[in-house]
């Protein structure tokens, strides 16, 4: 397992590679991720045992910003709060010396580089990607196999460029319509499942017939898909 770990304002980033079980995005290899935890997150998991799952991702504005399934703005029901998850984040930044809590540097954006080729990178494992400098993302995606990454922030002026590598999140057609106008593609998180869009591969209504890492049509313009993608939420 390699990591590489860099503050920046009220958060830290935590590049990481290695192995899942998950196979849904797993194809075997390994991979990367990435992690964005707030400053107060870490400070949480290092210094006191016992809290709640809800009071640690109650410290998510930083790093969810207003992302409706968040856990300081929204209703708290985005798929990584669940008790597996938790617990690895929790390890993870239990696991993070405060000799590591540094600035990015060159140094760390060539290694991460080098954990990167040939390799699928799965941007936002947790916390919001696209407060990953883009030319970071930029170097990390031009040397994978495949990447993935969406955002809540599509809409944000900050964040269009970002659509070059992410897909925006959203939730119906009307939305999916809003995102297309300024140039990004959607992966619409749907219960009908009536939106005009490609059904996710590696989604059970698709038989799992592929995974993420060996689909990779989630990875916006510049990535290997045209149209938008869409899954039903389970």
């Amino acid at each position: 397992m390699k990591k590489v770990v860099w503050l920046d304002g009220q958060n830290i980033f935590v590049v990481r590679k290695g192995f899942t079980t998950n196979t849904k995005i797993s194809n075997g290899r390994p991979l990367v991720q990435t992690y964005t935890f707030s400053v107060k997150q870490w400070q949480l998991a290092s210094t006191r045992k016992g809290f709640e799952m809800k009071e640690f991702f109650a410290l998510d504005e930083s790093n969810c910003l207003d992302c409706p399934y968040s856990g300081n703005a929204g209703n708290g029901g985005c798929y990584t709060h669940k008790f597996m998850q938790y617990t690895g984040f929790l390890s993870m930044l239990r696991s993070i010396k405060a000799s590591e809590v540094t600035p990015l540097t060159s140094q760390k954006e060539d290694i991460i580089e080098k954990m990167c080729t040939g390799s699928y990178v799965r941007f936002g494992s947790y916390g919001e990607p696209s407060l990953v400098p883009l030319y970071l993302i930029k170097r990390m995606a031009e040397v994978s196999s495949a990447w993935t990454g969406y955002t809540h922030q599509y809409a944000k002026p900050w964040a269009k460029d970002y659509n070059q590598f992410f897909m925006a999140s959203v939730h119906n057609e009307t939305e999916a319509d809003a995102a297309s106008a300024i140039a990004y593609r959607s992966f619409i998180s749907t219960n009908s499942g009536d939106e005009k869009a490609v059904a996710c591969p590696a989604s059970k209504e698709s038989g799992f017939k592929s995974n993420c890492a060996s689909c990779g049509l989630c990875s916006g313009i510049l990535g290997k898909g045209k149209t938008n993608i869409k899954i039903l939420e389970h």
